[in-house]
């Protein structure tokens, strides 16, 4: 019996493991997103990619917070650029055995004037 609750323990961290959940940064709090290109005169900085979910457990986590794990991970990657702003493409939706499992936003990173 004690080595099915271990067995079930580490299966759990495994799958728990597997899940990208990132969470939004101090630094990433500051970075707009918007589908809109900046208004203002930004200076372009980099094209980033944030994910979010995984094969191992991705599949019990809700579209829309796999939707906002993947923009936190946007949004924190373009603070660490130095970026206030983030153009984003469309969400694309990964899937595993039918599965939505993933969930991938990318984006150009901006350093706008103060907004």
């Amino acid at each position: 019996m004690k080595r099915l609750v271990v067995l079930g323990l580490l299966l759990s961290g495994l799958v728990v493991s597997g899940c990208s959940t990132p969470s939004l940064s101090p630094k990433g709090v500051g970075v707009v997103a918007s589908r809109n290109p900046p208004e203002r005169d930004c200076r372009s900085l980099k094209y980033v990619v944030g994910r979010g979910g995984g094969t191992f457990g991705g599949g019990w986590v809700a579209n829309e917070d796999l939707v906002e794990y993947a923009m936190n991970d946007l949004r924190n990657q373009a603070a660490d650029v130095g970026a206030n702003y983030i153009q984003t493409d469309p969400p694309m939706m990964g899937t595993g055995s039918g599965t939505t499992t993933t969930v991938t936003i990318s984006g150009t990173a901006y350093r706008c004037p103060a907004m």
